[in-house]
């Protein structure tokens, strides 16, 4: 088990000083905007689109050569 550096902390107050910091890290976040977000999705659900369209094209050529090698 992994023991914290540093000074000793009460274990009573571990989960409330890791709730404090999780608090504080997610101030420095920055979140994307609105239009930042339906661009991202847009981005992704096109690409994820891309990728199954080439998946689906190699599969059929892999199922046409197969079927042509086994005849």
């Amino acid at each position: 088990m992994m023991e914290a550096k540093g000074n000793a902390v009460q274990s009573g107050a571990r989960p409330w000083k890791y709730l404090r910091e999780v608090r504080s890290e997610l101030r420095k976040v920055v979140w994307p905007t609105p239009r930042q977000t339906v661009s991202y999705t847009g981005f992704v659900v096109a690409f994820t689109a891309l990728v199954g369209l080439i998946i689906a094209g190699l599969d059929a050529l892999f199922n046409f050569g197969l079927h042509l090698f086994l005849r």
